[in-house]
């Protein structure tokens, strides 16, 4: 008896499925309609790996960033975000699958020649020194943030340092875009970006602004599935990790990529990846 009801519980949870929240309006329709085309890398990414799951219903949900987080720790369904960065803060809370997305790393957009700012900011390299010394020059401008949201642990280090003053936090649905609309109409002077996002909504048009890699931060930046930790996302986690070994090095896969980067790019990309992938498998 108790094993029948054991069982029957177990069937009951798991036909909850997956729910993934998702906070852009162009990635909850990729994914839940079917129709619709990938814009970007995460985009194609995501939804190469979701269309190869099977026997387990995924359920999408059109969430901020916020209400997705809470969802995260306070449901007893199995619950995901996407796109995700792997952080120090964020390991002991929540599974991480393999890597899903590789971006180049975050630049600093400017509205400013920064070298002509009233303090040196930049290195022999043409690279920002650190935000905090940017923003000891600049003391009296801004950057738009996106709302619980990780730059990565290095640059969420540097920003936990910058006068509050200087930052402006933007929340609610459709993050990327709605940053890139602050900074572009000139309401802050500074924007934190992927280049391939920026390049995305600038429809590739060469702006009158300027870029500025950050020194120290790394190259690349992986995004993974982050889910809350139940039984049933654990299991999810693992198809996705399944299907992952068998794609990364597969064309499917890095065209996901390739098909939103300059050509001069690719083959830089790919060797990452490659690399990536099989010091994990090594560590395993």
């Amino acid at each position: 008896m108790l094993l029948v009801a054991a069982c029957t519980f177990s069937l009951s949870v798991y036909a909850h499925g997956v729910h993934i929240y998702l906070d852009d309006q162009l990635d909850f329709e990729l994914l839940s309609s079917k129709v619709r085309q990938p814009e970007n890398i995460a985009g194609a990414t995501n939804l190469l790996v979701l269309s190869k799951i099977e026997d387990m219903k995924v359920h999408y949900v059109k969430s901020s960033r916020k209400r997705a987080i809470k969802s995260l720790q306070q449901s007893n369904v199995a619950a995901c975000n996407l796109n995700m960065i792997k952080n120090e803060e964020r390991k002991s809370e929540y599974l991480f699958s393999l890597p899903v997305n590789f971006y180049w790393a975050h630049k600093l957009y400017s509205h400013h020649d920064l070298s002509l700012a009233p303090l040196p900011v930049l290195n022999t390299q043409n690279e920002i020194s650190s935000l905090v010394e940017l923003f000891k020059s600049y003391n009296q401008t801004a950057i738009v943030i996106a709302e619980n949201f990780s730059y990565g642990d290095f640059l969420d280090a540097q920003l936990d340092k910058i006068d509050r003053k200087n930052l402006i936090f933007r929340g609610g649905a459709d993050h990327y875009e709605t940053v890139y609309r602050m900074f572009i109409s000139k309401r802050v002077d500074f924007l934190l970006n992927y280049p391939a996002e920026f390049h995305r909504f600038s429809n590739h048009v060469n702006l009158p602004v300027r870029s500025y890699h950050i020194a120290g931060s790394p190259k690349i930046i992986v995004g993974h599935f982050m889910c809350n930790k139940t039984e049933v996302s654990r299991q999810f986690i693992a198809k996705v990790n399944q299907i992952m070994l068998s794609v990364y090095d597969k064309p499917p896969f890095l065209n996901a990529h390739f098909d939103y980067l300059p050509e001069k790019e690719h083959q830089e990309l790919k060797a990452f990846i490659e690399q990536y992938f099989k010091r994990s498998l090594q560590a395993d």
